[in-house]
């Protein structure tokens, strides 16, 4: 079972995967709608499931497919805001979520991933 509290750190390291998911134009960016996206991911991200779902990888590259242009600094520094608040999240499972569900992310994924290089 996974506490509440775990559910948004999962979601935030899974956003700074996904720190290139960002709506052009768009005037800010929620993170609990962020956080959302990684629901599918929290097996994953605490190590209860081998790999990632489908549900969760397809919900990352969704994340991914909105998130052009400069907001996806904000998803990145909301990914990062997320993560520091979970506790038990696997690190090495959030930075590899990328390159396990195959998406190409201009950044790396981790605690201290430069939000200004997303």
């Amino acid at each position: 079972m996974f506490a509440s509290s775990k559910l948004p750190w999962a979601l935030l390291v899974v956003m700074v995967a996904v720190a290139v998911l960002v709506r052009p134009g768009a005037a800010a960016v929620n993170c609990g709608t962020v956080r959302n996206y990684f629901i599918p991911c929290t097996g994953y991200l605490f190590a209860v499931a081998p790999s990632p779902s489908n549900a969760c990888c397809n919900s990352i590259k969704a994340l991914n497919n909105q998130s052009k242009g400069p907001v996806r600094r904000d998803v990145c520094n909301c990914l990062k805001s997320l993560a520091a608040s979970i506790r038990n999240l696997n690190q090495g499972r959030a930075k590899s979520l990328s390159s396990q569900c195959h998406i190409p992310l201009n950044t790396g994924v981790s605690f201290d991933t430069d939000c200004s290089k997303a």
